[in-house]
């Protein structure tokens, strides 16, 4: 146990990298597009997509296409909007981070834009995610709630469970945390109040 009122020292480093964003126009021509709005699918459709932003979809013809744009003949194919899937445990091997991993590209090969990984037992898959946010690997926007909060955490009191909690906001950015078998109702209460602070 530490001793009583011990506080380790703290020295921050941060790590700045830019985004990876698509640049340029391109436009989608002649596939069939469900466009989520009810029951409406567009046959024989434009999609023009400008940087990383969808700007117009409609009929072909029906939009205006920017000069210069990209054209892509999409004949016989079908554009649908990317799946999201919120129960997502893609985990590489831990400890030795890959410079590409399979479960991603096949997410992506399957339509799925965007994870979210409700328990990722180690704080690996957190830097998978800058790395896909960065381009260093291809993949899927991958969201997490960091390591489960459970019973081995052995919890004091309130205090204690606001500075375990700092944690998955302050240095693993999360904005949701999995809270499993952490004990009785007053320390689930503890985790509770201590989330909602953070």
């Amino acid at each position: 146990e530490d001793e009583e009122g011990y506080k380790p020292f703290e020295s921050r480093v941060v790590v700045t990298v830019a985004r990876d964003l698509s640049t340029g126009t391109v436009v989608l021509r002649r596939a069939s597009v469900i466009t989520m709005n009810g029951n409406e699918v567009i046959d024989n459709a434009d999609v023009v997509v400008e940087g990383n932003r969808i700007k117009a979809v409609g009929r072909r013809g029906s939009v205006q296409i920017p000069d210069g744009a990209e054209r892509i003949d999409l004949r016989n194919k079908t554009i649908v909007p990317g799946f999201v899937d919120t129960h997502a445990h893609m985990w590489p091997n831990w400890g030795l981070h890959k410079q590409q991993v399979w479960m991603y590209l096949a997410n992506l090969a399957y339509g799925v834009t965007t994870t979210r990984d409700p328990q990722t037992a180690t704080t690996d898959v957190l830097t998978y995610s800058d790395k896909v946010e960065t381009g260093e690997l291809i993949g899927p926007r991958v969201y997490s709630t960091g390591p489960g909060v459970f019973s081995g955490e052995r919890w004091r009191d309130a205090d204690h469970a606001r500075d375990v909690l700092k944690r998955y906001s302050e240095y693993y950015q999360t904005n949701t945390i999995k809270m499993y078998m952490s004990g009785t109702r007053q320390t689930r209460q503890w985790i509770i109040n201590a989330a909602r602070e953070q």
